[in-house]
Formats: C-alpha cells, structure tokens, sequence
C-alpha cells in the first residue's frame, strides 16, 4: 500500500482518482490547491503525487519543482486537459514521472502509479544491495531451510510455517549460535514478502548513536558529516522483512522509537519533523532474558509485548542430542568439497564424545571443531583423536553423575545390539529425557518455571517438550 496525494481543483475529477485508487489498495490524501499540497508534503512522507497542471496557489511544474527538492525519490504524476508539448518537456526535465490526459482513464492512472512504485522499489533495493556490498565480500547467502533431526525442533516448525504466511511480529530467543538468524531467514523464504527486501540488522555491533540514523535514516545537516539526506533500513526495506538481532543491547531511548514504529507504522528522520510510514514485518532475536531485563528496568515491558505476538525458543544444542551427529556430518560432508577431502564415515567413539560435550557455543562451535577435523583428518573415517582435548576430556557438569553413567551404559547397549542406529539413538536420548525431567520435576514439585531454571532450560521450550513427551506437570504438585 502506498500514501498518494491527489492535486487537482476538479472535486469530480479527484473523487473518481481517490475511488480508483482505494480499490487499488492504496491510502489517499486530496487537496484542491498547490500550496495546501506543498504544506502536505512538508508534513507527511508521500510515495506519490499526482496532480493537475493547472491550478490556484502553484501551478503543476511549480508544485513539480519544490516537491521533488523535499523528497527526490517522490513519484510525480502530471494530469492535463490540454497537452502542451512544452510544459511536458519542462516537467519531465525537473523530475516528474509521468503524465496523463482528462479525462482519465482509470486503467492507465493505476497503471502509471504501479509503474513509478516499481522503480522505487528497485532503486531502493539496488541500494540495500549497494550498503550490503560494503559491508561484506559478497558472502555467500545461508540456506533457507532450517535443518534438524529434533522432534521439539521439527514441532516449533510446524508453527512457524504458520506463522510465517501472517505479517505478525515474531520474537526468536535462545543462546548464541542456536541458528536464530537462520531460522528468520527461513520465516521470511517462507512469507508473502518473500520477493522484498530482507535487512539484517545487528544491533549489538551498531553505536547506540549510529542506531537510530541506520534505522530511521538523517536528514542533510542534522549532525556533523551528515552532508546529505539518508535513508534508513526501514525505508529501504518497505514492504520487506527487518531482522533485529540482539534486540535487547537497545537502548531505552531508540526502545520508545522503535515501539511508535510497531504501534503506529510511523516515523521520523533523524533531524527531520517530517513523518514516514513503513510497512515493514518485524523480526527480532536475543539471548538475554528479556523478563529480567524488565525487572532490572533496562527494557520496556510495552516494547516486548509487542514484540513477542509469537516467540520460538531454540533450545540450546547440548538439549538436542539428535541434532549433534547430524549437524556434524552435515558440516562434515561440506568441508569434503572445501578442503577437496573424502571423509564418508565418524566412528561410534567420536559420536558418543560429542553428544557428550555440552557445547557451549551450540551449532557455531559444532561447525568449527569440523571444520578443524576436516583439516586434520588424513582418513576416510573421523576418529576421538582429531578431537580438541576440551571434548574427549569433557564431564558433562549439566547433568547428574549417576545420569552420566545411564547415558553411558544406555548408549554402548544400543551402540552394542542390532539395528538402526538412529533408531537406537532416539529411544535412548527420549528415555532418558523422560527420566531427567520427571526426577527434577519431582524435586519441584511440578513448577516449570523453577525446573526450567534449575536444568538451564527456557520456559517455553520446557513446556513443548512436556507436551511432546506427554508429562503432566500436575502430577508432580503433590
């Protein structure tokens, strides 16, 4: 949807452009002079102006002229009863974008409207393209698609497929290097707005100062070496999807901001009074507790519920046994084509060291322990002693010794007996699931919250898992 402004002094004229345009799903604001039109622009950021050539207070090329001086990237349409070569000439010269002749034809108005959109759509993406090219040596694009063997993980993309058909705000949670930027990729591959702009933004690695002006945009001379008008990410990718990553390094003061844009779809440049729209899908993502962060007074409690319409935990990986060996060959298999290797299996041994670390930089510290193996290993075959000591020496301090010692014997059952390996695998990482969560639910007397902490453990993810597993935490209360 688009905010036109219609200049003409005709009110039949007008009320037929207002009606054709509405129906196009377009906001439309009308005026019936120049000058009140001017005033309007100075005001509220228009995507397009259509207006007549002739009329009171300034005329067509006049209002032409100042508008584009205010906003160059505005879409002037010029609507004439009498074509003058000359004046059609100037027009095009000072920027307008087209011109049409009364009476107007309702299929060439929406037409030449659709027409001047698209080139500010690609305008507008050949900059994001241009600002991404700076930032990064043409890095190769991650997959779209969230890859897992998880059942929990499996049954949270089930909602987010859902989901991510809606324009609802989405909150992704969970430690550093669970895969949250991949999974708001696959959110947005995934929606209506997938042909639009996707804007990664990482908050964190922005100056709070810098934020607000990469966000919202500056206008010319709002600060030094501000030398001339920006736009910002919620510009650029109007219509598209903003990622904000590490939403909870944002200061209170860009919080209050950010929330008029999640409430009214509105703001302001920095240095400019003049207001902007955007229709842009909000993702954001952080590994802090944003309920404490509230209680400690560091995030507004207004800005998390508008962000959080729908939070997705990812659980951390050391909770995702099924997920290790996975991902491992996975990256695995990758290095093979990297480092021109020909590694086809990983030994038993190695697989029960890793599913025994606890892995505290997730899938990121995964995928660089294969990388190094890959490197190091001169076999087809990974084995325990191209692991770093760190994993074959590791004690798994999140769990009980005695609940080692049942993964241990556990494991070297199945690996010992016939059958699937995975097969065997799922039975034991479910039975003993079931055993950890039912004994420290016992401990707390069916309080999720209290359990969730005590295993390092998010509320939200506790409680799907319970639903998967079938435990009634009101068995416990007793």
């Amino acid at each position: 949807m688009a905010k036109i402004l219609v200049a003409d002094d005709d009110i039949t004229s007008v009320a037929i452009m207002k009606k054709v345009l509405e129906e196009s799903g377009h906001s439309i604001t009308t005026v019936t002079d120049g000058k009140t039109a001017l005033a309007k622009l100075k005001q509220v950021k228009f995507d397009v102006l259509v207006t007549d050539f002739d009329m009171p207070g300034l005329n067509g090329i006049q209002l032409t002229k100042e508008a584009l001086e205010l906003e160059n990237d505005l879409i002037v349409i010029l609507i004439t009863a009498f074509v003058s070569v000359k004046q059609v000439v100037e027009a095009i010269k000072l920027g307008a974008f087209d011109y049409l002749t009364k009476p107007i034809n309702k299929e060439e108005l929406v037409l030449a409207v659709n027409r001047g959109l698209e080139k500010v759509s690609i305008l507008n993406e050949n900059l994001l393209l241009k600002q991404e090219l700076e930032k990064s040596d043409s890095k190769a694009e991650k997959s779209f698609e969230y890859a897992t063997t998880s059942p929990e993980l499996k049954s949270i993309l089930n909602d987010v497929n859902k989901v991510a058909k809606s324009d609802s705000t989405v909150l992704i949670t969970g430690e550093n290097g669970t895969g949250k930027e991949v999974l708001a990729k696959y959110i947005y591959h995934h929606s209506k707005r997938s042909t639009q702009p996707f804007v990664v933004v990482n908050c964190a690695a922005i100056p709070n100062q810098l934020l607000e002006s990469e966000l919202f945009g500056h206008a010319k001379g709002s600060f030094t070496g501000a030398i001339n008008d920006h736009k910002g990410y919620f510009e650029i990718a109007n219509n598209g999807t903003i990622f904000l990553d590490e939403i909870g390094e944002i200061e209170l003061l860009m919080q209050v901001k950010l929330l008029r844009v999640l409430q009214e779809r509105e703001f302001s440049r920095v240095g400019d009074t003049k207001i902007r729209n955007t229709n842009v899908r909000i993702i954001a993502a952080t590994n802090r507790n944003l309920k404490e962060m509230i209680e400690d007074g560091k995030f507004r409690e207004d800005l998390f519920y508008r962000l959080n319409v729908f939070e997705f935990n990812l659980p951390a990986l050391r909770f995702r046994k099924m997920d290790i060996v996975f991902y491992f060959e996975k990256f695995i298999s990758d290095f093979n084509r990297q480092f021109s290797k020909n590694i086809t299996s990983v030994s038993e041994e190695t697989k029960k060291y890793l599913m025994n670390y606890s892995w505290p930089g997730n899938i990121r510290e995964l995928k660089n322990i294969a990388e190094r193996v890959s490197i190091l290993c001169e076999s087809d075959n990974v084995t325990p002693e191209l692991l770093p000591d760190k994993i074959v020496n590791h004690i798994n301090t999140d769990i009980s010794e005695d609940e080692n010692e049942f993964i241990d014997d556990t494991l070297n059952n199945s690996m010992n007996g016939e059958g699937d390996y995975n097969l065997n695998k799922d039975k034991v990482v479910k039975d003993f699931e079931i055993k950890f969560i039912k004994d420290k639910l016992k401990l707390y007397k069916g309080n999720v919250a209290a359990t969730a902490k005590a295993i390092n453990f998010h509320p939200v993810s506790l409680r799907q898992k319970l639903n998967k597993l079938g435990i009634n935490p009101k068995d416990f209360k007793k």
